[in-house]
């Protein structure tokens, strides 16, 4: 689905799971401004990536690691898998990321990749962008 106009494409993705439940997965309804032009989808026509329009919090859920935000910088890209599930982009500020008995800091401007691991398990990884 793509839409073209003088400002921004403004995109409502149903199928997406941007609030992720591991223990029952459940379909949310997202809202995501992606800059014109730039949307990839994949083969099955969900959203793989776009620039994002404005900065927009992701927000995952898991019953082994609670809630996590993902706050993602305007005008960079966002990814998500060939499901709808949010999968990376460019931070627009610091996160904690807890792991175990440990916390470590991923900085404002960094990428974070995020996956779920076979045993439910979210598993957040950071690196410069």
């Amino acid at each position: 689905m793509k839409f073209y106009s003088q400002s921004l494409a403004f995109l409502t993705y149903s199928w997406g799971l941007l609030t992720i439940s591991f223990a029952i997965s459940q379909p949310a309804q997202a809202s995501i401004v992606c800059e014109p032009g730039t949307i990839i989808n994949h083969a099955n026509n969900s959203l793989a990536a776009c620039i994002l329009g404005q900065d927009m919090t992701v927000q995952l859920s898991s019953s082994s690691t609670g809630t996590s935000n993902f706050p993602c910088r305007a005008k960079n890209y966002i990814f998500f898998d060939d499901k709808g599930q949010f999968k990376s982009c460019k931070l627009s500020q610091d996160i904690d990321i807890r792991e175990a008995n440990s916390v470590k800091k991923c900085l404002e401007n960094y990428k974070v990749d995020v996956s779920v691991l076979k045993n439910g398990i979210l598993s957040i990884n950071c690196s410069p962008y």
